[in-house]
Parts: C-alpha cells; structure tokens; sequence
C-alpha cells in the first residue's frame, strides 16, 4: 500500500489490534500509487497476499485474473457492509473480488453565506450564478454529473433507448454550462483554493479536501451529496490468486477484521472518509463525504461502460473546452 496518512491510520487502528489479536506479522510493502502495486502483483514482482485498489484496479484485476475470487460465507462481518457495496457495479460478474472498506464521494461544494444550504445539481447550472460556478475539468464527470443532473442513468445513458440522443443531450447540456463556469479546477489544491479564496462559489468538490479546509478556518464552506445522486469511489480490499490454503485463510480473517465495528469506526474516523458498512459515530456522520441514506445517494461508475467510450467523450470534450 501507498505510505503517508493512510499507512499511519492502518498501523495504528488496524495491523497492530490484528497482531497482537492473532499472532501474525503484517509486512508492508510501499508503492507510489495503486497502478505500480498492480503491475508488480501482476508482473509477479511482489510477494503480497492483499492490496488495497480502488474502483477501477479492482475492476481491472478482477477481470484479468490477478484477484482471486471471495466467498462471503466465510465471513462472519460481511453483512455488515451496506448494501452498496455488495457486488457494486465495478466488481465485474457475479463473484466477489474485493471487501469495501471507504467510501468518498465528488459531490457539490457551496458558499454557504453566498447561497443559504443548497441539496442540488440545478444550482451548478442557475444562470443566477453565472461566473460563480467551478466543475471539475475531465471528461467521464462533466458526462457523469451532467447526466445525474438531468436525470440518467451515467452507466446506461439514454433518451427512449438512444445512446447518441442521450449523449448528445448531455453535451448540450454541457456546453450551456459552460458557459456560467468561472474555471474548470484540475487537483483537489486548485479548487479549495478556488472556493476557500471565494474565487468561485459553488461547484464540484471532494468532499474529504472540503471538509479539510473547513476544519483549516474556511468555515463558510459547506458541502452536500445532491439528492440526485453523486459520483462515488470506495477502496477495496483484495485477495491475489495463487495463495497457499493458509495465506487464503489468513486473508479472509485479516478481511472480516476490517469489517468489525471496533476496528472500522476509528479506522474511518481517523482517515476522514466514513465506512462501507452500517457502523457508525458522531464523528462520522460529520464526515462530509457521510451519506445519511445509508448509501442510496453514491453511484459509482460502471468501468466497462467507461472504456467503451472513453475515447469518444474525451474527443467531444476537448470540443467544448476548443470553444
């Protein structure tokens, strides 16, 4: 896994109380970032027994058979995960490859002595607060938000059964906003900066990275998950193919240990992004990335769907910056 805060928050909330629990050593190995973990495993470079990918590395090794399958009779705490994350759109078939363990999400960050308390994608899009809005410059979520925004579906994007009538309406869209943006922010310093600085005054965010600066004294931030929905990532625990009975069996318990209430509410706590499973604090329900509907509100993208057209949305991107 990646060093920094998140190694610190699993040293001392989960690998320790897992130690000391169950006699067995935990090695880390130190990556740059999840793809370099993934090409070691797959490469046959690295000896791990588990890792930690997102969304689209899940997906990607679960399809290429670097992820060994998971068989949730043999834990004991998976119902305690919420029912988003069992078998989530981005865990290709019907088996399991990896155990949610967060979640975060790219929702709407707004100015809350400028705008009152705002629950919708409508405001990012008012023509009232033109040169007042940011969204995040890349492709696949000016057509994910766009199409939460105008009720579709963005793993399934269509009018009466059209994918091009719906891209194209999504575009549209688009390009109307366009033309209301003050900026398109490209890093999660640039659009803190944008908002704490009150360059812009409602838009897309993290919520982890606003939550942050509220803390840092920017307290006339605030942040919401829509009600229509908003673009949403987990990190998930996986198991490498190839292991021997006894590291299967020894993964599978360090997985369940996850999932307990008193290892995953200080883990989270900690990390500042709220769980995958029903457990829960005050500490959490403060997260800004919480979604109080248990889940419901967080659509995660469909890779496949993704790849399928990538190249077609970037191009039609590129379009509307050119303009």
């Amino acid at each position: 896994m990646t060093g920094g805060h998140y190694l610190e928050s699993y040293e001392e909330h989960v690998f320790e109380p897992f130690e000391e629990e169950y006699g067995i050593d935990i090695d880390i190995a130190l990556v740059s970032d999840q793809f370099d973990g993934y090409s070691r495993i797959q490469s046959g470079q690295s000896d791990a027994d588990t890792t930690l990918p997102s969304a689209n590395t899940l997906h990607m090794g679960a399809s290429e058979g670097v992820w060994d399958t998971i068989d949730t009779g043999d834990l004991e705490n998976y119902d305690n995960l919420l029912e988003t994350f069992k078998n989530p759109i981005y865990d290709p078939g019907e088996e399991i490859h990896g155990i949610p363990t967060v979640y975060g999400t790219v929702g709407m960050a707004y100015n809350r002595d400028e705008f009152g308390e705002l629950d919708s994608w409508e405001a990012c899009w008012d023509e009232a607060n033109d040169g007042r809005i940011t969204m995040q410059g890349t492709d696949f979520l000016r057509v994910f938000t766009t199409a939460l925004y105008l009720d579709m579906d963005p793993n399934d994007i269509q009018v009466d059964g059209s994918y091009e009538d719906g891209i194209e309406r999504i575009w549209d869209s688009v390009r109307e906003q366009s033309e209301l943006i003050n900026r398109y922010w490209s890093s999660g310093d640039e659009h803190v900066r944008m908002y704490a600085q009150g360059e812009a005054g409602v838009g897309e965010a993290w919520g982890g990275r606003i939550f942050g600066a509220v803390n840092d004294g920017h307290d006339h931030l605030d942040y919401v998950v829509p009600r229509e929905g908003a673009y949403g990532w987990s990190d998930n625990w996986v198991m490498v193919k190839g292991l021997s009975d006894e590291r299967r069996r020894t993964v599978l318990t360090y997985m369940d240990f996850l999932l307990r209430d008193d290892i995953i509410v200080p883990l989270t706590e900690t990390l500042g992004y709220p769980p995958a499973t029903s457990a829960t604090s005050s500490a959490i329900e403060n997260l800004y990335d919480y979604d109080p509907s248990g889940g419901e509100r967080l659509i995660f993208l469909d890779p496949e769907y993704h790849d399928e057209h990538t190249d077609e949305w970037s191009q039609s991107w590129e379009e509307v910056q050119s303009n």
